[in-house]
């Protein structure tokens, strides 16, 4: 079974809970009308959040895996679901951009420079990106993070990074162990039917890294506008 195939047997392919996206429409200054933008939707789990946030408004739900796509279109008949690329986002324009840690997969400065010629005017942006949350540097999680691609850096950075693509942070907070929990959990189940070993040992070591050290990373959600 491929990863793809795993996560379309969960609700979340990510840490997330259910306050924080309230909380980042809130900050935002999302309206009933809204038109949204769920980047990087994975299997829609802040999807029907955001359609129920805009009952008046349009919401349009992006990924880059077909299957995501599909399965998102099937829960959500009033979403637009549209395969693509967060990179080349849907011109909209959009009142609001959410993209629940995806941008790793751009960068910070590149997604932002992105997003930021489809955004109506007044528009934000809110994302969550992973970082260190506490003094704790365990060499372990540096290391495991590198070898997926990810550079650990602390949230003064994260936020710098925002600064130097030209845009003011309106809120930050972290998601917190509990979203996490809403993630981890159901996979751990979803792994004990899981035939494919490589998949497993991989996940099953993500999981024990962040029983141990989890206390010193998180993400960190932030509700952001051009500068």
């Amino acid at each position: 079974m491929s990863l793809v195939d795993l996560f379309l047997r969960l609700d979340r392919a990510g840490p997330g809970d259910a306050e924080s996206l309230p909380w980042a429409l809130g900050v935002a200054g999302t309206r009933a009308d809204a038109r949204i933008l769920d980047a990087g939707c994975g299997t829609g789990a802040d999807t029907g959040m955001l359609l129920a946030a805009a009952p008046q408004g349009r919401v349009m739900a992006l990924d880059a895996a077909p299957d995501f796509v599909a399965l998102v279109a099937s829960k959500y008949p009033a979403v637009s679901a549209r395969h693509g690329d967060m990179a080349a986002p849907p011109r909209g324009p959009w009142d609001l951009i959410w993209s629940a840690g995806a941008v790793y997969n751009l960068g910070v400065g590149r997604a932002l420079d992105a997003w930021r010629g489809v955004l109506a005017p007044g528009g934000r942006v809110a994302f969550s990106d992973l970082c260190w949350a506490g003094p704790a540097r365990p060499q372990a999680v540096t290391d495991f993070f590198a070898a997926e691609g990810v550079a650990m850096r602390d949230a003064a950075a994260l936020e710098a990074e925002v600064a130097a693509a030209g845009w003011r942070v309106l809120g930050a907070r972290w998601i917190g162990r509990a979203g996490w929990a809403r993630y981890y959990d159901p996979l751990e189940v979803a792994l004990a039917g899981e035939r494919d070993t490589d998949l497993v040992a991989a996940f099953r070591a993500e999981i024990a890294l962040w029983k141990r050290w989890g206390e010193s990373y998180d993400y960190r959600l932030f509700v952001v506008e051009p500068a």
